[in-house]
């Protein structure tokens, strides 16, 4: 009898640790890298220090950086759960096929010159815009760059011609297909070739471009811890980067494929975690992600990008920040 029961004792031990170990495993299996999708823009390089100076790992978490060649690709990931998260402006983000499976959770920066309307040598000497050609991605924050503009410049939309062109390619459309394009670096810098220049910038718009960085919501429910260890490792790569600027530029190149002479942070205004808590409080200004949300979204109807509002409350999440 004593036997028998310490075979069952020693057979429900045994069990147990397989048990254990089959749990264990399949935690293990289940706990994939974040997928992160992410193009080329300064107030993103951050990633590439939190990853290559493994603050993403001193933070818990594994993270698998997938870099878009081309911005407008990166919205379509994520709204097919490709990606788990991905950098996006906040306009592109409110886009229903994002918004409606995915929140913002950080404010990585505000644009404040980086995006730039470049023009060609004669439309900079005469700055006379009337039936020039103007080249962006329709339905996106280029697009409300270029409004801006024209505010300034007193011209009607009807008075030019509106071209799609990628960021990314208008440095070889200027002056073939177009005028004046909308891009933003690194592409910025090389637009700036053969006599061309700067027309505008978001810094003549302050806040209306913000850069954020989203996450399924499928995400965020299933793996809350990793979202909020992924935004600590953020802002510690962007302090380090700001306090080696140096060797951060020779990281970020050497990843990226660029120039180290082409690396900068400038015309980005970084979000430190208190300025994200405030500006994710409702406000009657741009300083509030609320009202540049509110601001984009009725721009976005307006233009027929959006049939069907989305509800700003639902998409911002400053839950995580804490």
């Amino acid at each position: 009898m004593i036997r028998k029961s310490a075979h069952i004792f020693f057979i429900t031990l045994i069990a147990a640790t397989m048990l254990g170990a089959c749990a264990q495993a399949q935690t293990s299996v289940e706990k994939k890298p974040i997928r992160m999708g992410w193009s080329l823009y300064p107030g993103w390089y951050p990633l590439v220090i939190a990853q290559e100076k493994g603050i993403f790992e001193k933070h818990g978490v594994e993270v698998e950086l997938i870099l878009y060649s081309t911005y407008d690709d990166t919205a379509p990931q994520i709204a097919s759960g490709f990606v788990d998260a991905a950098a996006l402006v906040l306009g592109d983000a409110l886009l229903e096929d994002v918004g409606n499976y995915a929140s913002v959770v950080l404010v990585t920066d505000n644009s404040h010159g980086a995006d730039q309307l470049i023009a060609s040598p004669e439309t900079l000497q005469t700055r006379d815009l009337r039936g020039k050609r103007i080249g962006f991605s329709v339905g996106t924050f280029g697009e409300l760059l270029v409004h801006e503009m024209l505010k300034k410049y007193n011209v009607d939309i009807n008075e030019v011609s509106l071209v799609e062109v990628p960021p990314e390619q208008v440095p070889a459309a200027i002056p073939s297909q177009i005028d004046i394009g909308h891009t933003f670096e690194p592409f910025a810098t090389q637009a700036q070739i053969n006599g061309n220049g700067i027309l505008f910038t978001s810094a003549d718009a302050p806040g209306i471009i913000v850069d954020t960085v989203v996450f399924r919501n499928a995400f965020l429910k299933e793996r809350p811890e990793d979202a909020r260890n992924f935004i600590n490792a953020w802002f510690e790569a962007v302090e380090y980067w700001q306090a080696n600027p140096e060797e951060g530029n020779k990281i970020i190149a050497a990843e990226t494929g660029q120039d180290v002479k082409d690396v900068s942070d400038e015309g980005v205004k970084f979000f430190n975690r208190d300025a994200n808590i405030a500006t994710f409080k409702p406000g009657p200004d741009t300083t509030s992600v609320h009202f540049t949300a509110q601001m984009e979204l009725q721009f976005l109807v307006e233009t027929g990008v959006l049939t069907k509002p989305v509800n700003v409350d639902n998409i911002l999440n400053a839950g995580y920040l804490q």
